[in-house]
Formats: C-alpha cells, sequence, structure tokens
C-alpha cells in the first residue's frame, strides 16, 4: 500500500485555489528513494553494452529527484526566476572522494559547458544557492534546476567514467529534463510499451510533460541529445527487443552521445544566455551533431554581457501534440497501468 502523500496530490493553480489529484495510479513512480541496489548494477555494468550508468537508477526517469507533476523538458519562465543560475554562473562545490579520473571527467563535463555555451562554473565560497557534487549514496541522478539551497548532483563510482554522465547530470541541474518527455515526442519517436518491464514506474518515465510548465523553446526534436534515452531503454530483451523507434529518418546510433549536440547547446544559449529563439523552423536532424564552438566576441565586453544583449523574443512558441493525440497517448498509459497493477 502507497503512503498517503502518493494516493492525494496537490496542485496549486494561479487562481490560488487547490485541486486535488488522484495521484495512487503512479505509485512509487511519483517520488522515489534511491534502491541500494543500483550501487551494484553500475559498478558491474559493462562498457560496451550501451547503457549508461545514469539509466539504471530507480528514480523518475531513471535519475532525476523529483516529483512527477514537476516533469518539465525546459523549465519555462525568465532569466530572474529562483530554478535559474544567475549570470549563467553555476556555482558548485565537490563534496565527494573522487578519484583523479573521475576529477579529470567531472571537470572535462564543466569545460564542455564553457566551450559551447555561455555557461561557467564557479567553485562556491559563501553562496547560498549551489551544486553539491557529491558520491556518498548510490547512483548517478541530479535535481533538476536551481534550488534555493543545495541542489545535488550525485555521481557514485562508475557515474563518472567518462564525459557522457557528467555532462547528462549537470544538464539536468541546469534545469533541464529528458527529450523523449516532450510534448511533440510522438511525432518522431514511437514508444513501444509491450517490450518493456512490466512494471508501472517503468512506463511513467514516458510520460508527456506539461505544456503549462514547459518549452522547448522552438529547437527540434533531437534524437542524439545528450539528453535522450538508448532505443533499448527498459527492454525486457535489450538485445533484441527496441523500445524506442524512429519515425523519421536517423542515421546514428539511437540516443545520447558522448557529448553536448548542436541543438543541445541551442538551448542553453537561449535559456541562459540571451541567444534568440529561432522565428523559422530549423530542420530536424538525422544524424548526430557535435555542439559547435561559441565564438568570442570581438570586443573585451565579458561573454556573458554581449550574449545578453541580444534581443529576445518576448513570446514562448511551443512545438506540441494535438489535444486528441496527447489525451489519447494518456488513455493508453493508464490502462497500460491500470492492468499492470491488475
Amino acid at each position: 500500500m502507497y503512503v498517503l502523500a502518493l494516493v492525494v496530490g496537490l496542485v496549486y493553480h494561479v487562481t490560488a485555489k487547490f485541486t486535488v489529484r488522484d495521484l495512487s495510479s503512479y505509485g512509487t513512480a511519483l517520488y522515489r528513494t534511491i534502491d541500494p541496489r543500483v550501487d551494484e548494477l553500475i559498478r558491474n555494468l559493462d562498457p560496451s553494452s550501451g547503457i549508461q550508468p545514469w539509466q539504471l537508477g530507480n528514480l523518475v526517469g531513471s535519475d532525476m529527484a523529483l516529483p512527477i507533476p514537476k516533469l518539465n523538458n525546459a523549465l519555462a519562465g525568465n532569466s530572474s526566476s529562483y530554478f535559474r543560475w544567475p549570470n549563467a554562473t553555476v556555482i558548485y562545490e565537490m563534496n565527494g572522494s573522487f578519484n583523479s579520473t573521475e576529477l579529470l571527467f567531472i571537470y572535462g563535463a564543466m569545460r564542455e559547458f564553457e566551450k559551447y555555451t555561455c555557461v561557467r562554473f564557479k567553485k562556491r565560497t559563501t553562496e547560498e544557492a549551489y551544486v553539491s557534487i557529491d558520491n556518498s549514496q548510490y547512483g548517478c541522478w541530479a535535481d533538476v534546476g536551481r534550488g534555493r539551497g543545495k541542489t545535488r548532483v550525485h555521481l557514485q563510482p562508475g557515474c563518472a567514467n567518462s564525459l557522457t554522465t557528467p555532462v547528462h547530470e549537470l544538464m539536468h541541474s541546469l534545469g533541464f529534463h529528458h527529450e523523449h518527455n516532450r510534448l511533440d515526442r510522438d511525432n518522431y519517436i514511437e514508444v513501444i510499451y509491450d517490450h518493456m518491464i512490466p512494471d508501472p514506474s517503468v512506463y511513467f518515465n514516458f510520460q508527456l510533460v506539461d505544456e503549462t510548465e514547459t518549452t522547448n523553446f522552438s529547437v527540434p526534436y533531437d534524437i542524439g541529445s545528450i539528453m535522450h534515452y538508448l532505443n533499448n531503454s527498459f527492454s525486457v530483451k535489450p538485445e533484441k527487443l527496441i523500445t524506442l523507434e524512429p519515425l523519421v529518418r536517423w542515421n546514428s546510433t539511437f540516443g545520447q552521445g558522448p557529448t553536448l549536440t548542436k541543438y543541445d547547446a541551442l538551448l542553453i544559449n537561449i535559456m541562459y544566455c540571451g541567444a534568440p529563439e529561432p522565428t523559422e523552423a530549423l530542420p530536424v536532424p538525422h544524424e548526430w551533431i557535435p555542439a559547435e564552438p561559441l565564438k568570442k566576441p570581438k570586443t573585451s565586453v565579458p561573454l556573458t554581457t554581449t550574449l545578453r544583449s541580444v534581443q529576445v523574443k518576448k513570446t514562448t512558441a511551443y512545438m506540441k501534440m494535438s489535444n486528441e493525440a496527447k489525451q489519447q497517448m494518456e488513455d493508453n498509459l493508464k490502462k497500460i497501468l491500470s492492468l499492470k497493477r491488475g
């Protein structure tokens, strides 16, 4: 039996009224604590399997420490919102006992953001809000967006053996969720629930975002995004049965590549750096496209100041599914959840 907090959820609206929602069908997927067994799974992960260590967790979407109702693609809000890092500067503190190889990849991940975006990382002195990078618990996971105090990025042994997972988790800390939860997801990939591990909490990892709280800044869906699942994620037979099928031409390895793609960097630069949203539709990628190094301004003006002087559109555009398609998807998901729990 689920705890009371999972049975009834309270959702606060701008009308200052509370609405009661029955969240019991979400079970332990709503807000989970990390399973200690994740430690062994990550330590014993075969690098040749193609599975990323962050996918072995049991939190929301495998690696996000948040309740389901907060699920977004990129947290909507202006640059002064508390969950954005002011001046595109992430304050961090190393609180784990990392070895030299792990530190090389963690700091290397920070340099990836600094190479392709205006985001910078600064060691904490007395700042109240900061990212704590730790490895004292289990799993590879992170809080989403800047918190009012400590924002956690957790990288247990086995999580920081390459750039991929540290970049992925730091992307979460900037305020981004997984690519495959976007509203327009079903226009680009098909989710095959019949091939998945029969667990409602697994199915819920593929729930779509809330259109009132999310934006993709008019940037196209990117199967190669650092935030995208692999095509055999949660499969009952990963070597034979895929769970994500592309509906568009895709010529590269399905799912996240080694670091930021061109569109990953563009999303960050729009969200943090004052880069304008596309006014015309950009091409949907058919392969993994690496990010391009951010060009430094010709003047001596600081980089972040220069980028923030760019005129930003005042309205937010959404590339989303129709209401009918979204409702059908959610109805199908509820049926699956009901059957598996019954």
